[in-house]
């Protein structure tokens, strides 16, 4: 009882306190699977991230920088309880910012 009394007031503080210009929240989970990069392209400013998980490609975003394309193949179904709490949509931006950091500093083998 009294852990929803403690939601409910959280909750109502945190709606009447959003209006705030200064007010967030950062959620800090540990990323379990790390996206791998095979082919990093420096002359057509290409990349490929893949998330794989036991051998297995879940899912391949393809990053063209230069045309500011995105390309994605696959889903995270079956390994959602291992990606909680990050999305595909997590993961496709977390290799797009990868592939323009990795074409800006010319680095073709990132360990």
């Amino acid at each position: 009882m009294c852990s929803r009394i403690k939601g409910f007031i959280n909750y109502f503080t945190y709606k009447l306190g959003s209006n705030a210009k200064n007010y967030g929240t950062t959620t800090f989970a540990p990323l379990r699977i790390i996206p791998q990069y095979t082919n990093i392209d420096l002359k057509n400013r290409q990349v490929t991230g893949l998330v794989k998980y036991n051998n297995k490609v879940y899912l391949t975003v393809i990053v063209d920088v230069h045309n500011r394309k995105t390309k994605v193949k696959g889903n995270l179904r079956g390994i959602t309880k291992i990606t909680k709490p990050f999305k595909k949509s997590h993961y496709i931006e977390m290799i797009k910012n990868e592939a323009e950091n990795l074409i800006k500093n010319k680095i073709e083998n990132p360990k």
